[in-house]
């Protein structure tokens, strides 16, 4: 069984007065209600640097009522990544 792979979009980190450089929310093109976000969850998400190095995380939970989605990465996300491109892999 082959893995789908989607692109989805960086909108964001996950603010509060603690910060959460781990967090990020990504929104998925033609995602728009809580309904289809809901199938990505669980999901595997890998950005990937120009110079190749790869930050692994996973989708936790839908967020907000739009369909946008909060992935948790194992390390924190440089600022260059905020409007960059994060592929997740469903299974």
């Amino acid at each position: 069984m082959q893995a789908r792979s989607v692109r989805a979009r960086i909108y964001s980190i996950r603010r509060g007065s603690i910060g959460y450089a781990r967090d990020a929310i990504v929104i998925v093109p033609g995602v728009e209600t809580v309904m289809d976000a809901a199938k990505f969850v669980g999901a595997r998400a890998v950005w990937r640097s120009r110079t190749g190095a790869e930050i692994i995380g996973s989708v936790l939970k839908v967020w907000g009522k739009h369909g946008q989605l909060l992935v948790r990465f194992r390390r924190g996300l440089p600022g260059q990544a905020l409007g960059d491109y994060v592929d997740l892999i469903m299974k």
